[in-house]
């Protein structure tokens, strides 16, 4: 519609229904002109279970007559209407000529009709929101001035049909000029809407859940989300008077596109200890139980199929597979029916206080003990009786499953200390119930199965002493903060009682915050509820900055005494480098000091090697002279005493000769 044309609307009146069975007929000429009326789109697809929307688009002038009027009308035209579902006409904008206030009576009138609920004339400030979406197949449409151009647009809707198919949807104007129906012609649009079937096929978002007992059909998800499963174990029942099934599958298919239920047939396997039934009308026994069941589809959105398990009466597990026609794994469930209690055991799972208060306080959820059956499965509701070995130290207690909301066989036990008792006091807790082995065991004479946990007694906060666990840290690293109790006779405090509140003079990388007492040791660690263990020991960071830092608190003694500890933060790593790097320049520079002093003397050992080379060549020189000479000399004496031996062989010749002779 054109703004820059007509002026918005700011209010809008009604007046009475009109209906075609009750119009008037009366000769006159047609007053209502420029009359039209169009669709935004002739033709629209949806799916089953989905809904169809048109707009609208309807103007025309009253000449003559402030009475004039038009009305629209939508049917179902289609053979099919019967399952077209339902037909809904509102007006969602209208305009006229004429500037509107709140004063003048300047606007549409609009009223609504066929079935739907005609509203009467109210004053059109309040009769806005009743026009304005709301819901009908008729429309009326006049102006309480006459000569006026009148705009409305309007939304059609085709809900919730029932079967796919090509519905035709006609939407008629009819004229009346003061009352009376005009004949002439007037304008109409048809609206054609397919549906199609949509698919049927189950996706993976399809969901199976598992309850305990037989849920309604009305409402199977109450009180739990669907896709949560409840608890997984029950009793071995074998009684064919009860007919409740121990569990029940709540199967809910979807389609890929999830707009739509799928609506495939399924089968349950099961293997073990039970049997499963579309119904709860008997209890299955050994010849009319199964373990192999077809359900066939359900096409609800909201409400899932369900299917019934029973046990087989034996204790044991089971295993229950949901698969659908094309193949598809919905789910696969595995759920435990037990026999009679056999051993009753001080859970190592959870963490146990033993340390309780002294001076006769309750400790809550002290411990926790498990109940098995003869195959170690979980066995609920036994709800063992506690007993005291000095009633002065512990006057008694209880034991109920359903600890954390939760009844699985595990079960909270709290105790209560005697009005009177001190810290330090000790007691022997037995856990008992009858043994449903014995047919005369009683509560009182047993026998029993039975379990002991021990405990001690300890009094309130004396002492309090805050510990780090680091002298030192780098800047901003992990730290923790232990704080540690005693009462006044010198134990550890009461397990579960609150540890001062701490702070520090720096920031710090994270916020403080101690757990409550157990042994007598608080922590800035995080710490299991259950198990008691550290989980997270980083979730504290020491000051960024370099120094010294404190943890201070208030005791939570009688005197509220001042308590601190004091840690120190070194130096970052950017800086501790640039220290190391200095160092090390240092260290280089005395090197290099060092190794000019050495080879200053290098150079003067040099010089004197030099020199005393000269010396010993000099020494060599003479030495060589000296050799020469004296072997001249030698050849020279070699040569005379050659000589004479010549001479003397020759006299000794001689004489021979004359001896001869």
């Amino acid at each position: 519609m054109s703004k820059s044309t007509f002026f918005k609307r700011i209010a809008v009146t009604a007046i009475a229904a009109l209906g075609f069975g009750m119009l008037s007929v009366a000769p006159s000429n047609a007053v209502v002109s420029s009359h039209t009326l169009t669709i935004d789109a002739a033709a629209d697809t949806i799916t089953l279970g989905e809904s169809a929307t048109s707009v609208l688009t309807h103007q025309f002038v009253n000449l003559g007559s402030a009475m004039d009027s038009v009305t629209l009308r939508a049917i179902v035209t289609s053979s099919n209407a019967g399952s077209a579902g339902t037909i809904y006409l509102s007006v969602t904008d209208s305009y006229t000529s004429t500037a509107n206030d709140a004063t003048a009576n300047n606007s549409p009138d609009y009223a609504g009709g066929a079935g739907k609920g005609a509203v009467a004339a109210e004053p059109r400030e309040t009769f806005v929101t009743s026009v304005f979406g709301s819901a009908r197949d008729s429309i009326t449409i006049s102006d309480e001035t006459a000569n006026r151009n009148n705009g409305t647009q309007l939304q059609l809707k085709l809900y919730n049909p029932t079967a796919a198919g090509t519905y035709t949807i006609a939407v008629y104007t009819t004229v009346s000029n003061a009352g009376a129906l005009q004949v002439a012609a007037t304008p109409t649009v048809t609206w054609t809407v397919t549906v199609t079937e949509p698919t049927r096929t189950a996706a993976a978002s399809s969901t199976v859940t598992l309850r305990q007992g037989a849920p309604t059909t009305t409402a199977p998800y109450a009180g739990t989300a669907e896709g949560t499963d409840s608890q997984t174990i029950s009793a071995a029942t074998g009684l064919a008077t009860d007919v409740t099934a121990e569990f029940t599958l709540l199967v809910l298919q979807k389609s890929a596109t999830a707009t739509n239920t799928a609506q495939e047939s399924y089968t349950v396997t099961v293997t073990g200890q039970a049997y499963v039934s579309a119904t709860t009308a008997a209890r299955p026994t050994a010849n009319t139980g199964v373990k192999y069941l077809t359900m066939a589809h359900t096409n609800s959105a909201t409400v899932a199929s369900q299917v019934y398990v029973f046990s087989t009466g034996t204790a044991g597990t089971a295993t229950l597979t949901v698969t659908t026609a094309s193949g598809l794994v919905l789910g696969t469930k595995t759920v435990t029916f037990y026999g009679d209690v056999t051993t009753l055991a001080v859970s190592t799972a959870l963490y146990q206080n033993k340390i309780i208060r002294a001076g006769g306080f309750s400790s809550g959820s002290a411990f926790f003990v498990t109940a098995k059956d003869a195959a170690g499965n979980a066995v609920q509701d036994v709800d063992p009786a506690v007993v005291s070995s000095d009633v002065s130290v512990i006057t008694g207690g209880t034991c109920t499953d359903a600890s954390s909301g939760v009844s699985d066989g595990t079960m909270a036990c709290s105790l209560n200390s005697a009005v009177g008792s001190v810290s330090g006091g000790k007691a022997t807790i037995t856990i008992r119930t009858p043994d449903p082995a014995v047919a005369t065991a009683t509560a009182a004479a047993g026998p029993y199965i039975s379990t002991t946990y021990a405990v001690t007694l300890g009094g309130s906060v004396s002492t309090e002493v805050i510990t780090l666990n680091k002298t030192s840290y780098d800047p901003s690293g992990y730290m923790v903060i232990t704080v540690t109790a005693k009462d006044s006779s010198g134990n550890p405090v009461w397990d579960g009682a609150s540890a001062p509140t701490l702070s520090s003079n720096k920031a710090l990388g994270g916020t403080i915050t101690m757990t409550t007492y157990r042994g007598g040791v608080a922590t800035s660690a995080t710490v299991s509820a259950t198990t008691g263990l550290v989980t997270n020991d980083k979730n504290l960071g020491a000051p960024a900055s370099s120094g010294s830092f404190m943890i201070s608190g208030i005791s939570g003694n009688t005197a509220g005494s001042a308590i601190s500890v004091t840690g120190t933060v070194g130096d970052d790593a950017a800086t501790a480098a640039a220290n190391a790097a200095s160092d090390a320049a240092a260290e280089a520079i005395d090197a290099a000091n060092a190794a000019t002093d050495a080879a200053n003397l290098a150079a003067e050992a040099a010089d004197a090697a030099t020199v005393a080379a000269e010396e010993a060549r000099d020494a060599a020189d003479a030495a060589t002279a000296a050799v020469e000479a004296l072997s001249a000399e030698v050849a020279t004496l070699m040569a005379a005493l050659k000589a004479q031996i010549t001479t003397l062989a020759n006299t000794v010749a001689k004489i021979a000769k004359k001896v001869k002779a």
